[in-house]
């Protein structure tokens, strides 16, 4: 099948995009990744050589031509080059990562090519963020989604969210890949490192770092020998200082360290006990996912869309309530290490479901049901 896949910008620092679009070249697709971006198109990540990539509106040699896409980029919206780059190609699908690019692929455009549209994020945060546009651009969304051929979610449960906003005509779950890691390079629990982890971008409103300090701060004094370590991409330097702050208020900031972004996550996830994941919403929570991977018990928040899903409370970690319930759990796990190996034993058994082979699997019979659909 022919398969075009659709991110407008930063495609080549996403490393999950080019997971994927290599993942499906490798089944037999001919993947021909598309944006249009004058100087975010990234970088870092490596596309399978059997895969294209075309850059609409990347920047050249020329600083004449440079000029006119600039300011083309700046004041044009690119769904007419969109339009005309389609007609040329004539993919059998269209792949879309954000909504923006569902936009360029479908506004003022007849073509009879069937989108996918996927869901990285939990829905209502999508959709919410669209009922807010003004009334105009309301109705444009409204009329593309309606005619997207599946949307494609991370979770069961997200299936029902998404029909509240819309009337779509079909929804298939497919999960984000884990890794799969061998029992030999997974986390050694039976040594005890004393730490606390987060992976995720530090971030107030979404990811809710002050929540993990709160906790751990109730129970510090039995535990003066542990740290959290918060680990991921830094944006906001109020909040940072707000995060030390916070633990120099509770005379703990000789326990808590803001590391930054890692290249090597593997062996961030190797050298913790447990890890702890207070996220406000997830799309899947693929942080989790990968320390659950790596052997990890977790702590999440029941309320938490995917959190709430990935982690089995008394199973592979606990899943709490508020802030008290969440110091409780951690003291558990702090302090019972055999709890620690057998739930991080069984963390990474249930993260299987999640291998690559299958997940690439499912998206194949999508993309072949969603092209021979149009066929029939």
């Amino acid at each position: 099948m022919k398969v075009m896949v659709v991110k407008d910008r930063n495609v080549l620092n996403t490393k999950f995009l080019t997971q994927f679009v290599n993942s499906l070249a490798e089944v037999g697709h001919e993947v021909h990744v598309v944006c249009d971006s004058y100087n975010k198109q990234g970088k870092g990540a490596e596309l399978s050589g059997k895969v294209k990539f075309t850059n609409l509106n990347a920047k050249t040699k020329n600083p004449l031509i440079n000029v006119f896409r600039f300011c083309r980029e700046k004041f044009f919206i690119p769904c007419f080059r969109y339009k005309k780059f389609i007609k040329k190609e004539k993919p059998d699908v269209i792949i879309c990562y954000f909504m923006n690019d569902l936009f360029n692929v479908s506004f003022m455009q007849k073509h009879n090519i069937p989108i996918i549209m996927m869901m990285h994020c939990y829905p209502s945060i999508i959709f919410g963020k669209i009922k807010k546009k003004p009334f105009f651009l309301r109705g444009i969304y409204q009329k593309i989604v309606e005619n997207v051929a599946v949307f494609q979610v991370l979770m069961k449960s997200h299936a029902s969210v998404l029909s509240k906003y819309y009337k779509v005509k079909k929804i298939v779950d497919i999960p984000n890949a884990v890794e799969q890691i061998p029992t030999g390079n997974r986390a050694d629990l039976s040594i005890e490192k004393k730490k606390i982890i987060y992976v995720a971008r530090v971030e107030k409103e979404g990811k809710r770092q002050h929540l993990i300090i709160e906790a751990f701060a109730k129970i510090a004094e039995k535990f003066p020998e542990w740290v959290v370590e918060f680990w991921g991409l830094q944006k906001y330097k109020k909040y940072n200082e707000e995060l030390m702050n916070l633990a120099q208020k509770y005379d703990i900031e000789k326990n808590i360290y803001i590391m930054g972004y890692s290249n090597n996550i593997q062996e961030v996830y190797k050298d913790a006990d447990f890890q702890v994941f207070p996220s406000l919403h997830e799309g899947f929570g693929l942080g989790l996912a990968d320390g659950m991977a790596m052997g990890l018990p977790s702590i999440g928040f029941v309320d938490t869309p995917s959190v709430n899903e990935l982690i089995i409370t008394g199973h592979n970690g606990y899943l709490v309530k508020d802030v008290e319930e969440l110091a409780e759990k951690m003291e558990v796990l702090m302090g019972n290490k055999a709890l620690r190996i057998d739930m991080g034993e069984k963390a990474a058994k249930d993260m299987e479901k999640y291998d690559p082979r299958l997940v690439t699997e499912a998206w194949d019979k999508l993309i072949k049901e969603t092209v021979m659909g149009r066929l029939k």
